[in-house]
């Protein structure tokens, strides 16, 4: 079995493909319906206002792996 995802619309119990996709003339499917978001949400702040939460979460101890050379101790082995 093989799947394919493809966006959708769903308008009074009929399903119309978004963009240039196009449906089979025949095949079963599962559905899964995504609630709308609000906008509202996404316009509360900036970016950096709704992540300021996280900073300092590494406490400067080695966020990065490339900063702690000793996870590379044995790379390859």
């Amino acid at each position: 079995m093989s799947y394919k995802t493809l966006e959708v619309e769903l308008e009074n119990g009929h399903v119309h493909p978004s963009g240039s996709e196009t449906l089979p003339a025949k095949a079963h499917a599962l559905l899964t319906i995504l609630t709308a978001t609000v906008k509202a949400e996404a316009a509360n702040g900036t970016l950096a206002d709704r992540v300021a939460s996280l900073a300092g979460i590494g406490r400067g101890e080695h966020a990065d792996l490339s900063t702690n050379k000793a996870h590379l101790n044995d790379f390859g082995r």
